[in-house]
């Protein structure tokens, strides 16, 4: 069937834009003095003969700033920049930039140390890091900077590219041992969107403690409910682009006081369609694909506005045979859909209680609740408020590793907190056990058990339905409300603390919570049967 005229009609000369959609401002203008990025496209340019699209340039620059006080001038200019996030869709040459930019750290780089640059390639799959490795080594190949190229070993156990300054460029499959014993310059963490859990991530980070201005590029397009990491990473850079806007933007703090107050060294740039865009809206297709028109070094346009219409066209309508619209959206406009896996609660439904500035009012009333994930490697404290607009607000306020911690945080803290007790399911969890440790020591505790487990976690459910509980964003409940699931009891559902994907231990640590502030008849009952007098908290 031909494509019809009013949808695929091409639009002579459409290109890619060069600036990201969402991206972190910098610290002060951008020049040759203030970002080493002008440096790494002259090596593209001087030393590899190529040109660079606009948004690749634009990316170069933005991050590689440098640190507010520090000068490319100087004899070791320091990067801003610790970790740096790249999301663009897919086939607009993530991996070329990346390989161009981990040249300029192997030609160009001189730090205080004795080493040279180490170069840390990783991806879920060994061959994606060496996709960019070959990318890498062919770029110096086939250029005038053959003459640095000393090693460029592709043999299967050591995968190895060298150059004369002895810089040195490897690759690893991501996983939780990765990288040790070794001290790295640069990780390049390629297709984040595959990493579901954070051991890999967490391991292969460490490499860069021990080095004088290192950097983490991670590179991807959008990822789904699945996306473990770089959904939590890329929320925590949006929450510092909107510290920035109210604070700096706001003109309640000049930046050089934003910069000693918050953390600055998280870049996001995000070329990506504007959320609810239809899928057949171009001006998106040009902001998700900023190679779109573009020509390569050969001359050729390889991304058109004509391959972008055919691969919309494939998609399904909405119960009919297709490629199905979350997946155009998520490949082709780099925007995260959680379709796939949708939240029980419903699209959208989650982040329309989310709000930066909710906290709980200071004269309100409050209520603890501890959870434990099911295999107990994790425990939360969650806490329930009503705001100062009467509205509640839940958030977890501590999480560590273990159980072990709970009992000895709470003796200390519970007191200072004001809080009216601590919600636990009665019997049958992993954090019951904590009940009479808690009693001995004097806390009130809520059991939630019985026809009132299924409430806690109904009226939870219930509130979030109805937008009547609000939260500000947090990576560990942001995920347990996008992938948890339910199971029945009786009646009624709960949250499934084994069968869910992801830990829905602080979701359930807040429902409880909300549940024990919101509960009516609430009554101490002193039990004499404890030596020091401790009580419980029943409904």
């Amino acid at each position: 069937m031909l494509l019809t005229t009013s949808r695929t009609a091409a639009v002579s000369g459409l290109l890619g834009k060069a600036e990201p959609r969402i991206s972190t401002a910098p610290l002060r203008e951008l020049t040759p003095d203030t970002s080493l990025g002008f440096e790494a496209i002259d090596v593209a340019e001087s030393i590899l003969g190529e040109s660079l699209h606009p948004w690749q340039k634009n990316f170069l620059i933005g991050s590689l700033e440098l640190a507010l006080g520090s000068f490319s001038y100087d004899e070791f200019p320091a990067l801003r920049f610790k970790t740096v996030l790249l999301l663009v869709s897919r086939q607009n040459g993530k991996s070329f930039i990346m390989s161009r930019r981990l040249l300029w750290r192997m030609l160009m780089w001189e730090g205080p140390e004795t080493e040279p640059a180490l170069i840390l390639g990783a991806a879920h799959k060994l061959p994606a890091a060496l996709e960019i490795m070959e990318l890498t080594a062919k770029a110096m190949q086939r250029s005038a900077g053959r003459k640095y190229l000393s090693t460029w070993n592709r043999g299967t156990g050591t995968q190895l590219l060298e150059f004369t300054n002895g810089s040195r460029y490897k690759c690893e499959a991501a996983s939780d041992d990765g990288g040790r014993g070794l001290s790295v310059t640069d990780l390049a963490f390629d297709e984040l969107r595959q990493q579901r859990e954070w051991d890999a991530w967490s391991a292969l980070t460490n490499t860069t403690n021990a080095r004088f201005s290192p950097q983490v590029l991670a590179v991807s397009n959008a990822g789904t409910s699945k996306s473990d990491v770089l959904r939590g990473l890329r929320k925590q850079a949006l929450n510092r682009i909107a510290e920035w806007d109210k604070y700096v933007d706001g003109g309640l703090l000049d930046v050089e006081s934003f910069a000693n107050q918050y953390d600055t060294t998280l870049g996001l740039f995000e070329w990506s369609a504007p959320e609810g865009c239809d899928i057949w809206d171009r001006d998106g297709w040009a902001q998700a694909n900023p190679s779109m028109g573009h020509r390569n070094a050969q001359g050729v346009v390889l991304l058109t506005e004509d391959m972008m219409a055919s691969k919309a066209s494939q998609v399904g309508a909405q119960g009919e045979d297709g490629v199905p619209e979350h997946v155009f959206r998520t490949e082709n406009l780099c925007q995260w859909v959680t379709a796939d896996v949708e939240s029980v609660f419903g699209a959208g439904v989650w982040d329309a209680g989310t709000d930066p500035d909710s906290a709980i009012a200071d004269d309100s009333k409050i209520m603890l609740s501890v959870d434990v994930s099911h295999n107990r490697a994790m425990a939360y404290i969650g806490a329930s408020g009503f705001r100062g607009d009467g509205k509640p607000h839940v958030e977890v306020i501590a999480m560590r590793e273990g159980p072990e911690w709970v009992v000895p945080f709470l003796e200390e803290n519970f007191k200072k907190s004001g809080a009216l007790g601590v919600v636990i399911q009665g019997r049958g969890a992993p954090a019951s056990s904590m009940i009479d440790h808690l009693e001995a020591s004097g806390i009130p505790v809520f059991r939630c058990e019985g026809s009132n487990l299924g409430g806690a976690h109904g009226k939870f459910f219930d509130a979030v339905k109805t937008r009547r509980v609000f939260h500000v964003p947090q990576s560990v409940l942001d995920a347990a409300a996008a992938d948890g699931m339910m199971r029945p009891l009786g009646d009624v559902s709960i949250w499934d603390r084994r069968k869910s994907p992801v830990d829905v231990s602080p979701l359930i640590a807040c429902a409880q919570a909300l549940w024990g502030l919101e509960a009516s008849g609430l009554k101490v009952e002193q039990v004499s049967a404890y030596e020091n007098g401790g009580s419980v908290m029943t409904i």
